[in-house]
């Protein structure tokens, strides 16, 4: 998910067309990875990568985050893309968990959040707004565990989201969605992924967070944040995932 030149949201997701199975993978934007020649506070996060080294740079940090795991395909999308696909599977029910209000002119295009508390049907536009939110305006307000908390509300709307597109049944929504994104995936393979899992069920798809926490570091007199994943239990984690043992 696109921020401008940053990619706001990383999303790992891995199917299994035999087992009728899919995990999906949170990368938290903030998560610690040093480039040669790249030693600014925010370039040694994540989602700096894409401005430099475009998609390909993107899919080597990623892979190398998740223990050399392989990459097939990629799928990028903008904001007017989020508000297009939600639109066009008549929205999403989420339970926003308080009321998420929040303004930033400054931001291209201008931030202004504000969804009510409580269980309801978000279009698009009021999804984007729910994706996006962290904080809010008024100190101490948002998530108390910041993008994490961000993640986890993703993580409820994807699980919505899913729900709401095997009912339409995949392939239409494949249809539908294919417009708003850019991606290597040509409409016919996309397609065929989707009927190599009829019969799959929202049950099915796993969501996780990349295994880590977050820590704070100085860099030129500045405290910023980052997410330190942890290799050993990422290491676990893609074996069960993939139910393999990596050598050394």
């Amino acid at each position: 998910g696109m921020e401008d030149v940053r990619t706001d949201t990383l999303i790992f997701a891995s199917i299994d067309t035999l087992g009728k199975k899919v995990d999906v993978i949170s990368i938290p934007r903030d998560t610690y990875i040093h480039r040669k020649g790249y030693n600014g506070g925010e370039q040694r996060k994540i989602n700096a990568v894409y401005e430099a080294h475009g998609i390909n740079g993107v899919k080597k940090a990623v892979s190398h985050v998740l223990e050399g795991a392989p990459i097939h395909h990629y799928i990028m999308v903008g904001y007017e893309g989020v508000e297009n696909i939600i639109d066009s599977i008549g929205g999403v029910e989420v339970m926003v968990p308080f009321h998420m209000k929040y303004k930033d002119p400054a931001t291209n295009p201008p931030l202004n959040i504000n969804i009510k508390e409580g269980k309801q049907v978000l279009d698009g536009k009021k999804s984007l707004g729910f994706l996006r939110y962290r904080k809010g305006n008024i100190k101490n307000s948002g998530y108390i565990d910041g993008d994490l908390g961000r993640i986890k509300a993703q993580q409820q709307f994807l699980k919505s989201f899913v729900g709401k597109s095997l009912s339409y049944r995949l392939p239409v929504v494949i249809k539908k969605c294919f417009d708003h994104v850019k991606t290597d995936i040509k409409l016919i393979e996309g397609l065929n992924y989707a009927t190599s899992i009829i019969g799959i069920k929202d049950e099915d798809f796993t969501f996780i967070t990349l295994p880590g926490e977050g820590e704070l570091r100085r860099y030129n007199k500045k405290l910023l944040s980052y997410f330190i994943f942890d290799p050993l239990e990422t290491k676990k984690l893609l074996e069960d995932i993939y139910k393999v043992k990596k050598t050394p």
